[in-house]
């Protein structure tokens, strides 16, 4: 890992510098969950699921100032980079190393140290070179105003995917974390979990959802029209719901799901 001083000024360790640019692109420059609508207040409580180096959590920081961030990240190297990243909000931040799902126990996790973003719990490397590949010819084209080549599109991505590591790791549930730590109303759930979206939302018991005001979802199609059926069991539980393509995945099968009470 290395340090690096982004242009907004913040001095941050990342493990990746092209991650690192994507993401303070999409957060930052682009600035896409506040185009969501999202509504914090001081006094919220804010879930960053799948936190990654904690840049979405320095950003809620910086943009709403929310009383208590929960980030959640089982990756050991991802861990550590937003444990630094994040020192200096104080208590106002509690980094849990765990995966969520819909039990308590432990997982298996694969973790690409080439390209942390698309570690997951249903890691495959086929469906996410896929998305990789995706990725790269958006950026492509928004930059040089063309569709690039496949020789080009491999050359992008060229060995991202390499080097996987696998290994176990708890596993908890959003319930579970309200409860055990006094969350009486949950004003954000981020959900970037890279396919394993669905086993998040299974863990959240009937009696938890009223106190869930709005939720912001990375969902996978994954050939069952995931996003759709997500849209419809949120408003079946008393959600506005908006469905929006993955800003930068265009043609990935990525979707953004953004729930209100």
């Amino acid at each position: 890992m290395q340090t690096t001083t982004l242009p907004n000024g913040l001095c941050i360790t990342e493990i990746n510098s092209y991650e690192t640019q994507f993401l303070y692109d999409e957060i930052f420059v682009q600035n896409v969950y506040g185009s969501y609508g999202i509504q914090i207040t001081p006094d919220d409580v804010v879930f960053d699921i799948g936190a990654n180096i904690g840049l979405f959590a320095l950003y809620m920081a910086e943009r709403f100032n929310p009383a208590r961030i929960i980030c959640f990240e089982p990756a050991p190297h991802c861990i550590e980079a937003i444990r630094e990243n994040l020192a200096s909000l104080g208590d106002r931040v509690l980094v849990l190393p765990t995966a969520l799902g819909a039990s308590v126990g432990e997982t298996e996790f694969t973790y690409y140290p080439k390209y942390t973003l698309m570690s997951s719990m249903f890691a495959d490397e086929k469906r996410d070179l896929d998305v990789l590949k995706a990725g790269a010819k958006t950026e492509f084209e928004r930059q040089q105003g063309k569709i690039p080549e496949d020789r080009i599109v491999d050359m992008l991505v060229g060995t991202k995917l390499e080097d996987a590591q696998t290994f176990r790791c708890p596993i908890t549930t959003i319930s579970k974390v309200m409860e055990e730590y006094r969350v009486d109303r949950l004003a954000l759930a981020k959900i970037d979990v890279e396919c394993a979206e669905n086993v998040v939302l299974a863990g959240i018991e009937d009696a938890d959802w009223p106190r869930i005001d709005q939720l912001v979802i990375e969902v996978h199609d994954q050939g069952a029209r995931e996003h759709e059926t997500m849209r419809d069991m949120l408003r079946g539980r008393g959600y506005a719901v908006s469905l929006f393509a993955e800003p930068g995945l265009k043609n990935s099968g990525i979707y953004v799901v953004v729930a209100r009470k």
